[in-house]
């Protein structure tokens, strides 16, 4: 390791129990023999857009964990950066009357971690994979902890998870409101 990796390491320390999120899931992806890396990032990736911009992947590739609340508890919604979630299909093929995106105090009380850095991977809480996901090899998302991305196989996404897989998104438009 150089001295400068060092230095830049330092100063990009993080918080204890971000690295304890950081590394409970390296110990479940480990276990899991999954396919994934975990990316330093000089800035926190907080969309699908800044992971883009930040040439982290393709916009398709950004895959955003989304904390929903029905009747029936929490649960984990990942979706393509391409996409926007359509509450009407997830409560018709989960059989929920009434889904809301979390508040941002509840996303960190729920997954320990802030918008923006919510992990992929939150053992104990249902998860769902849109099925558009499917059609590529490896994804990026959070990972529970700032500056880091966490890069994964679809496939192993979807193991590790539990996931259910399914059709619950709609295309973002592509019209842009500038003038």
């Amino acid at each position: 390791m150089n001295h400068q990796y060092q230095l830049h390491q330092e100063h990009m320390a993080l918080a204890s129990d971000e690295q304890e999120r950081l590394n409970k899931v390296r110990q479940i992806l480990d276990a899991a023999q999954a396919k994934y890396s975990i990316l330093s990032n000089a800035d926190t990736v907080h969309s699908a857009d800044d992971g883009v911009i930040n040439g982290i992947g393709q916009l398709e590739q950004m895959a955003p964990t989304f904390l929903i609340q029905s009747e029936n508890g929490w649960l984990c919604a990942i979706i393509s950066g391409r996409s926007r979630l359509s509450y009407k299909k997830i409560k018709k093929q989960l059989g929920l009357k009434n889904i809301s995106l979390a508040k941002p105090d509840d996303v960190e009380l729920v997954t320990g971690a802030k918008i923006g850095t919510v992990s992929l991977i939150n053992p104990g809480l249902l998860t769902i994979v849109d099925s558009h996901l499917l059609t590529l090899e490896t994804v990026y998302g959070g990972c529970g902890a700032p500056r880091h991305t966490l890069q994964i196989s679809v496939a192993d996404l979807i193991a590790v998870s539990k996931a259910q897989v399914f059709e619950f998104t709609d295309m973002k438009s592509t019209i842009s409101n500038e003038y």
